[in-house]
């Protein structure tokens, strides 16, 4: 088996007591650590601020019963599917598209296979092409983007911002394409997270 599908047994079998605080609080977190350990955290986005930060521009207030604030997320930049799996709580389907190894696709059909989560689907893009007619062909009122960075940032937002609510990954100055994109829109559209990488623009798509 793939090394970086294979569960770490020693993180999981050692954890003790309860999650009650954190981003692995949440009960699909710590359901994914219990049985996979750390290793299907690699590269993920969900470590940190992640879910509050969505909570917080869906305007979804702590304790809140009705949870969906949206139709379909389109998410482009999957990996192993953890920030899709958070997604899933607030929008009645998440459509994923990327472009992966066929090694690192296996973990994220196993981990929301062992939650039971039915409202992920998953588009194994072999090339941009593919990616952008799925892109161009779906339906969707909200946006994550955590693709190839450093070459698709651009192509990407272009892609997506049709739908009027953008979120990204890699907002900061070690990434110049996110940052500079994002410190280009308009300002008063914009909304960064305090203590993560992420910057979420709700506006009106740019005429071009």
């Amino acid at each position: 088996m793939n090394e970086r599908i294979r569960p770490d047994v020693d993180l999981v079998t050692e954890l003790r007591g309860d999650i009650t605080f954190g981003p692995f609080a949440n009960p699909y977190m710590k359901s994914i650590i219990r049985a996979f350990g750390k290793k299907a955290f690699e590269r993920s986005s969900a470590c940190a601020e992640f879910e509050s930060f969505v909570r917080q521009v869906l305007k979804i207030a702590p304790g809140d019963s009705n949870l969906i604030s949206g139709e379909c997320c389109l998410e482009i930049g999957t990996f192993y599917g953890i920030t899709a799996v958070l997604l899933s709580q607030f929008f009645e389907r998440v459509i994923c598209v990327s472009l992966d190894l066929e090694a690192d696709r296996l973990m994220k059909y196993r981990i929301v296979e062992h939650l039971g989560i039915d409202n992920i689907y998953f588009c194994d893009a072999e090339n941009r092409s593919v990616k952008t007619a799925a892109i161009r062909g779906a339906t969707f009122d909200f946006a994550y983007v955590d693709g190839d960075h450093t070459n698709d940032t651009e192509t990407d937002f272009a892609l997506v911002e049709r739908c009027g609510r953008v979120l990204l990954h890699e907002y900061w100055p070690l990434q110049p394409s996110v940052w500079n994109l994002v410190n280009e829109l308009p300002q008063h559209e914009v909304t960064r997270a305090n203590f993560d990488c992420l910057a979420y623009w709700d506006g009106k798509p740019r005429g071009r």
